[in-house]
């Protein structure tokens, strides 16, 4: 799983979103490195997992908790064959 950071440099903010995202990445024992990837002028900070931008998250401990489980669990759980 891919986790960008996408960040405007100059722009102090992402730096707590940082913090959060890799406190779970670390809670959830969960083998993903944070890339962080320079927005330029546009807005930040943002979010992109496996190169899909997540809209309308909270940059909260629970939000982010819940979005990387999902994500986790989608590309680790296989369904059963019959």
């Amino acid at each position: 799983m891919r986790v960008e950071l996408i960040y405007r440099p100059g722009c102090n903010s992402y730096s707590s979103v940082r913090n959060t995202l890799e406190m779970v990445i670390a809670e959830e024992r969960l083998p993903i490195p944070v890339e962080l990837v320079e927005a330029g002028n546009q807005a930040s900070p943002r979010i992109r997992i496996n190169g899909n931008e997540e809209s309308g998250i909270t940059h909260t401990l629970e939000g982010l908790t819940d979005l990387l489980s999902k994500k986790w669990k989608e590309i680790t759980e296989c369904p059963l064959a019959i």
